[in-house]
């Protein structure tokens, strides 16, 4: 009866998901958004779909150039071998396409279940993330003289200047965002717009230009009256851990104080060591930790 699987017995295959399969991919992986590869694992005597996997069509670039991942084997057929099978498929794809890892579609919980089950997969630890939450009170004034400090010495090029972002060229900030983190190129530029679930604020968003090139931005919507989610600080290498961070979060902490906003959540990666240097100087706490994970893919 269908429902009743005996895969010791009959077997199952991957193969590319056909246009029959969609309802099937959309019920098993409805967190994949935008375009992507598709794979299903079928049963070998019904023929149901007992198990999916997307592979985005995007690639992160850093550490290594690579997609991002999703899978997800109905309860009834875990710990058969369907989820391996499926990665299989993906290792694959994505090797075809000259990709070097394989990077799990979103962030799991540190040490919870999901990301077991990736390291059962042989995914291991890419980068931990930190959520914390900054009070923004007394935030400017700490910043503020450093910031001011800075440009006495000399040390903010003349050619710098901090713009919000409605006023920023959106094709270079997306890029930015593409090459330093990832994303959905389209879901970002939707965000970028305005458009959408967690638009990108275009008043306290901010953007840092040298000359003409965008080489940093803090991107945040607004969740409530009082707080606003920082989606995304990056900094290009060639400003990281100095001048560019401190007046980055001040032009943006300044700004969202003139609407209301008296927190900012956000999370930071490995490499944010300043940003996290920040957080505890200035009284924020790390309210959640998760692991992004990838599975390099082996000569």
């Amino acid at each position: 009866m269908p429902g009743a699987f005996d895969l010791a017995r009959t077997g199952f295959t991957v193969r590319p998901a056909a246009l029959t399969d969609a309802k099937a991919c959309r019920m098993l992986l409805p967190a994949m958004t935008g375009e992507a590869y598709w794979f299903v694992a079928v049963d070998g005597e019904n023929q149901l779909a007992i198990g999916a996997a997307a592979m985005t069509r995007s690639r992160r670039r850093q550490p290594v150039v690579g997609p991002g991942v999703m899978i997800e084997v109905i309860e009834p057929c875990r710990r058969a071998g369907v989820g391996s099978a499926l990665c299989d498929a993906l290792l694959k794809s994505a090797a075809q396409q000259g990709s070097r890892a394989l990077y799990a579609g979103r962030k799991v919980e540190y040490d919870g279940d999901e990301m077991l089950g990736w390291q059962r997969l042989r995914f291991e630890i890419c980068e931990t993330v930190e959520e914390h939450l900054l009070p923004l009170a007394g935030f400017a004034p700490r910043l503020a003289p450093l910031v001011e400090w800075f440009r006495k010495q000399g040390g903010i090029p003349q050619e710098a200047q901090i713009i919000p972002l409605h006023a920023a060229n959106r094709a270079d900030v997306l890029q930015l965002h593409l090459d330093h983190m990832g994303g959905d190129r389209e879901s970002l530029y939707q965000r970028l717009s305005g458009r959408g679930a967690g638009a990108f604020h275009p008043r306290y968003s901010r953007v840092l230009l040298l000359g003409d090139r965008t080489v940093g931005c803090i991107l945040a919507h607004r969740t409530s009256p009082h707080v606003a989610v920082v989606d995304a600080n990056i900094l290009a290498p060639e400003v990281r851990g100095g001048w560019a961070n401190i007046w980055l979060k001040l032009e943006a902490t300044e700004g969202a104080q003139s609407l209301g906003i008296t927190h900012f959540q956000y999370t930071s990666f490995d490499h944010y060591a300043d940003t996290r240097l920040f957080t505890s100087k200035l009284g924020g706490a790390t309210t959640r930790k998760w692991a992004l994970m990838y599975r390099l893919l082996r000569p």
